[in-house]
């Protein structure tokens, strides 16, 4: 049987340093019907240069010609592919050695025209501020089908996180007819100016089932660069932060139904943003399967965490606009609040107990592409528990016993 084509597209911007590793983990794919598309939002530091220099006649540039948004940028790499299954990694992101091949496996295997796989988490140096990155591996195995419209409705009443659905994100595959199917119902694959987010709604209510992959067959990286990471983060009041420069650029508005902040910035919540994508794809879907705001309200707060004093003020405005009584949506937060406290406990347990996380001084991985050898080789040991793997790996192994035999993969050059 013929392997099925696959499309991996990288969209950069002024991200060099970083886009060298994250492409350097897909051109070391040992997989030949393969497109990797690099998107440039017209960077100015050499990127082009690097990326021409690459000698990979899977590899194509691509240029926007002028500065654009996010979700512009994506779907301009987007439309430049017409068949077959269709990825997007983060320049900060990478694959696993031999993913695509088990991508491959899986799709020929069943009729899926979605994929989602569970994923590594690097945090690049330029993060963990030491000279090596912080990489997490999780040790499950197997896959489930699972029922799209069921968990979007988790997601969207906070009891399952976005990455869950089949995003066309890092970790997501998706056939290239779904986004098509998107795009002739709605004028285009993206209306919201978070498109990772909005890709996992809008392809969730498409899809009547999708496959879920508990291995990880990417790296989910986060750099200085990261603008998720950044518009997250406590310490918003970096002017040249990421978050900060995506925000003050020409991007699609927030929905109109959802106020941004006092001060113009967006709502610090993931459950706004996931309300935000749920209501910018209401074309997808009946409109029986609608969530009321006093709702999404209850959800947001219980769920603010770090951010809850932000989130309160802006409660008051999303409060006023639709008319709710803020008063018994906090109480109503509080409640459930326990709820989410006591589930996110034991997924906290559940991770530890199922990932392996190693990068030290003794250990160093210096950034994404090292660090997909390494989640390579973790995942090839096969052990369970990340205890036991943590032992082995301070008895039995080193940094040059896993890379050293990583050195026959297809070369990059430039």
């Amino acid at each position: 049987m013929n392997e099925p084509k696959v499309t991996v597209i990288i969209p950069t911007r002024e991200r060099r340093e970083t886009l060298e590793k994250s492409l350097l983990t897909v051109t070391s794919q040992n997989y030949d019907n393969l497109q990797i598309i690099v998107s440039d939002n017209f960077s100015h530091d050499r990127t082009e240069e690097f990326v021409r220099s690459v000698k990979d006649e899977r590899l194509r540039y691509l240029n926007t010609g002028a500065r654009i948004s996010m979700s512009a940028n994506w779907e301009f790499a987007l439309s430049h592919v017409h068949a077959g299954w269709v990825t997007i990694i983060g320049d900060d992101d990478g694959l696993l050695p031999e993913s695509l091949r088990r991508l491959a496996n899986i799709i020929q295997a069943t009729d899926a025209r979605a994929i989602r796989s569970n994923v590594c988490s690097y945090a690049w140096p330029s993060m963990t501020d030491k000279h090596s990155g912080r990489l997490g591996i999780p040790l499950q195995s197997g896959q489930e089908l699972r029922d799209s419209r069921e968990w979007l409705r988790r997601v969207v009443a906070g009891r399952a996180g976005y990455p869950q659905l089949p995003m066309l994100y890092n970790g997501g595959y998706v056939e290239a007819s779904v986004l098509n199917e998107i795009t002739r119902r709605t004028g285009r694959m993206y209306r919201s100016c978070v498109p990772d987010v909005y890709s996992a709604v809008s392809i969730a209510s498409i899809v009547d089932k999708y496959i879920f992959i508990r291995e990880p067959l990417a790296i989910n990286g986060a750099s200085r660069h990261s603008t998720g990471t950044s518009y997250f983060s406590t310490q918003q009041d970096a002017i040249a932060s990421p978050a900060r420069i995506f925000a003050s650029e020409g991007n699609m508005p927030f929905h109109e139904a959802i106020p941004l902040c006092r001060d113009g910035t967006y709502p610090p919540s993931m459950q706004a943003l996931v309300y935000e994508s749920f209501l910018q794809s209401t074309g997808l879907r009946s409109e029986s399967e609608e969530s009321p705001p006093e709702m999404m309200l209850v959800i947001i707060l219980a769920s603010a965490e770090s951010h809850e004093t932000s989130i309160q003020e802006w409660a008051v405005l999303f409060a006023e606009k639709h008319r709710l009584d803020l008063a018994s949506v906090r109480r109503k937060a509080r409640i459930a609040k326990i709820g989410i406290r006591i589930k996110s406990t034991f997924l906290q347990f559940g991770t530890i107990l199922n990932t392996f996380s190693l990068g030290s001084r003794s250990f160093p991985i210096r950034d994404v592409y090292e660090a997909s050898i390494v989640a390579g080789a973790v995942r090839a040991i096969g052990i369970g528990r990340a205890a036991n793997v943590r032992r082995l790996l301070a008895k039995s192994l080193t940094r040059d016993d896993i890379l050293a035999p990583h050195g026959n993969h297809r070369k990059t050059e430039g």
